[in-house]
């Protein structure tokens, strides 16, 4: 049976919660109940703290006990440690719980495992990560040797499984039925989605109303991503099953999706820093309804290096007026209690893993020391323990195997109608339709000032998609990226010869973003893992999009995150034109205003 049968037979149905609280052994069981009574020493002692009690709102004086790499004690009591014991003195500071991203992007041109580096010492010890580009870019199987890789790290990785791709091109079709079977069935896969097709789902679309299903049936969320919805299309597809939404940018729209019993995501990160706008509807009982989480979805490197993580989110929260302990719970128990992981995660308490910071005070939410799992894992902003780097190349196909490399000749305006029905950026990443006449008298072949080639190529040569762009820079030679959500190359510019030598450049270094003027490359960084990600540092991947940007300022790129304004150039989630493989695609319409074109 596949996964969009109407009712699965090859997976059990049960309520959230299906992440078993099961100990390793029944002596390890046996163990922390002995600890608890205090007739056995702990291995972690922290004592002279207040812990935030998330269940009940408290702030309270407590010592913890930790065995086996879980609590096993809060109170008052203050248990006698043993010879191997570790006594943690926390006078003065609070303990919480690590927090949990109910919503990340671990690729932001850096991996997984980078990610974890940067983070943990941030005080995130739990994620629920996208999936997407394990589907498209590894085999099947080897998707799942990465996860299980990711599952050592003291940063614990659930997922959420993409259903479909960000935008139509040949690596969807990965992501086949049987594929999903396999993935939904593990246990630290939480929910499907995010749908970004929200409107496909609006109009009844029998495949992504089926995957949804299964995944339902397999007793996970759905996970939505509607930008721009209104009241009445949000309760649409609460109908269809969608559990939560992100994509709230108003405290009205947020209200919206509470009123249609959708948990909801407070965002604030690179792409969009929304909590001062959002965070009116986190008041009275609504700010302990349990329905209300806060994610940074997916910020860029320089974001994590300059501002942080969930703790950078919690200080905007309560800097606008949530409640410390509300805002607390939705970076801990609400996220935790959503994916059904509050009996191991979210809180500190009796069974849960130990994942505990500790923290100057509520007001100051990046932690002076992490503890994931029982165990010391950072202090003072730096890991106290090694991550292993992890052999992506050995999951992920390589992004341009073959030797083919595009001349100028591809990159020129042959062919193309006038006007060309052309894409303008509004900002960072919603493009709408501004149609452009072609004049052979202007410099630049025909170019208006301002207006830049965009061409999706194929990373072996089989085919083009051309079209026009304004809105991003106003004098460019050639930038070329692999990073995107097409799959593909884009390479943009007024100069086809710089066009060129950029893409060489990107297809050279098995992916990457390279800016070539004057027939020099004037800027070239690599994402040789799979055209995505680079296998080098947080610190040096911020670097690099700090240079990048630096270098396309002067040449009139006027907007906050270039990062997302190239990975989103073909995603055909978001309004209201995008360069995809299925040519330049009219989102609203649904129809190809210019076809892609063979090579």
């Amino acid at each position: 049976m596949g996964f969009g049968v109407e009712r699965p037979a090859f997976l059990p149905r049960a309520r959230m919660g299906a992440v078993k609280r099961t100990f390793r052994t029944l002596d390890e069981a046996r163990r922390l109940v002995a600890v608890s009574r205090g007739d056995e020493p702990a291995d972690l002692l922290i004592t002279g703290a207040s812990v935030l009690n998330v269940y009940s709102g408290e702030l309270l004086p407590a010592t913890v006990a930790v065995a086996g790499g879980r609590v096993a004690y809060v109170g008052a009591r203050a248990p006698a440690p043993g010879l191997r014991t570790t006594v943690l003195d926390a006078r003065g500071r609070v303990l919480v719980p690590g927090y949990v991203d109910p919503h990340a992007h671990p690729q932001a041109m850096f991996t997984p495992d980078e990610f974890a580096r940067a983070v943990l010492p941030l005080g995130t010890t739990a994620v629920v990560a996208d999936t997407l580009p394990l589907l498209v870019l590894a085999e099947p199987g080897r998707d799942a040797a990465a996860m299980d890789a990711l599952a050592a790290l003291p940063l614990r990785f659930f997922w959420f499984l993409r259903l479909h791709g960000q935008s139509h091109s040949p690596s969807e079709a990965r992501i086949t039925d049987e594929r999903l079977t396999a993935l939904v069935a593990r246990e630290e896969v939480r929910t499907v989605g995010e749908v970004t097709r929200w409107a496909r789902v609006y109009a009844g679309d029998e495949t992504l109303l089926r995957r949804m299903h299964a995944g339902l049936a397999a007793g996970r969320r759905v996970e939505g991503h509607a930008p721009g919805a209104s009241g009445d299309r949000v309760q649409v597809l609460a109908a269809a099953g969608v559990s939560a939404d992100h994509e709230a940018i108003t405290a009205a729209q947020a209200l919206d999706r509470l009123r249609a019993g959708l948990y909801v995501m407070l965002r604030h990160g690179s792409l969009r820093p929304d909590l001062p706008a959002l965070a009116p509807l986190a008041s009275a009982a609504r700010a302990f309804s349990g329905r209300l989480m806060l994610t940074p979805d997916g910020p860029s490197a320089p974001f994590i290096r300059d501002h942080g993580y969930l703790d950078h989110v919690l200080g905007v929260a309560m800097a606008h007026g949530i409640d410390p302990v509300a805002a607390y719970q939705m970076a801990t128990l609400n996220p935790a209690t959503y994916y059904g992981l509050d009996e191991e995660h979210g809180g500190i308490a009796p069974g849960r893993r130990a994942d505990i910071l500790l923290l100057e005070s509520l007001e100051r939410p990046r932690p002076e020391t992490v503890i994931a799992g029982g165990v010391i894992v950072a202090r003072d902003g730096r890991l106290a323990v090694e991550i292993p780097r992890l052999p992506w190349g050995e999951w992920l196909r390589p992004y341009a195997p073959g030797g083919w490399r595009p001349g100028p000749e591809v990159f020129a305006l042959d062919g193309l109608p006038s006007p060309v029905p052309a894409m303008h950026m509004e900002n960072a990443v919603i493009a709408t339709r501004r149609d452009v006449a072609l004049d052979a008298a202007r410099a630049g072949d025909g170019l208006p000032p301002g207006v830049l080639r965009l061409v999706l190529l194929d990373p072996a040569g089989e085919w083009r998609c051309r079209t026009l762009l304004s809105g991003f820079a106003d004098d460019l030679g050639g930038l070329a990226s692999s990073y995107n959500a097409g799959a593909g190359l884009y390479v943009l510019g007024r100069r086809s010869a710089d066009m060129a030598a950029a893409a060489a450049r990107v297809l050279e270094m098995g992916g990457g973003i390279a800016l070539a003027e004057g027939g020099t490359v004037r800027f070239a960084f690599p994402l040789n893992v799979g055209g995505l990600m680079s296998d080098r540092s947080m610190a040096e991947v911020a670097a690099a999009v700090e240079t990048l940007t630096a270098l396309l300022r002067p040449r009139g790129y006027r907007h906050h995150d270039i990062g997302y304004s190239l990975l989103f150039l073909g995603f055909d989630g978001l309004p209201y034109v995008r360069l995809t493989y299925r040519g330049v695609w009219d989102v609203v319409a649904g129809e190809a205003l210019l076809p892609r074109e063979a090579l």
